[in-house]
């Protein structure tokens, strides 16, 4: 019986030992194994970039288009946009100023472009003063007008090219009837 068990345990030893190839074998199945594993991780990873970087990178240019659209518009009111004061000359022969800008598309270099109104039959010059930041009046231009009732169009105002019109902060209509 001792000889049996004997037997039994060298058995049991030469089946639970391997030899070194088998180990070799199994560090190398295993090595495989892992990289295999980490391969398509990475493809995996790759392949959620590849998709969520078009997505990513698409939202970016967007966002980047609406800043963009933000600054030419914020340049353009900036730039364009003036600040119109109306004489209370206008209002009792029945004129109008709605808005006013720079260098309208279009327009001539230096000139100020004005929508008007004019409810009533109306004949006669309408002045344009540009002022600076001080206040000081700094150019001026006129126009004649000879508009039918209930007409309004844009009126252009050319000034003197000498005329700081990028830097005048401020602008006042007047009008004078013909008489």
């Amino acid at each position: 019986m001792r000889f049996a068990a004997v037997v039994a345990l060298a058995a049991l030893t030469l089946t639970a030992c391997k030899s070194r190839e088998e180990k070799l074998k199994a560090a190398e199945d295993e090595g495989n194994l892992l990289v295999a594993t980490k391969a398509k991780l990475l493809k995996g990873a790759a392949e959620a970039v590849k998709k969520e970087g078009k997505e990513a990178a698409q939202t970016l240019a967007e966002s980047t288009g609406e800043v963009v659209k933000g600054l030419g518009t914020g340049i353009e009111k900036g730039f364009k946009e003036v600040t119109l004061d109306v004489h209370e000359s206008l209002a009792p022969q029945g004129l109008t100023v709605t808005r006013a800008t720079r260098g309208e598309e279009g327009t001539a270099a230096h000139t100020i472009t004005v929508y008007m109104s004019f409810e009533k039959g109306w004949t006669g010059t309408v002045e344009l003063r540009a002022y600076d930041v001080a206040g000081r009046e700094v150019g001026r231009a006129k126009t004649e007008l000879a508009e039918k009732e209930a007409n309004a169009r844009y009126v252009d105002f050319r000034f003197d090219p000498r005329t700081p019109l990028l830097t005048a902060t401020k602008f006042d209509v007047r009008a004078t009837p013909k008489e």
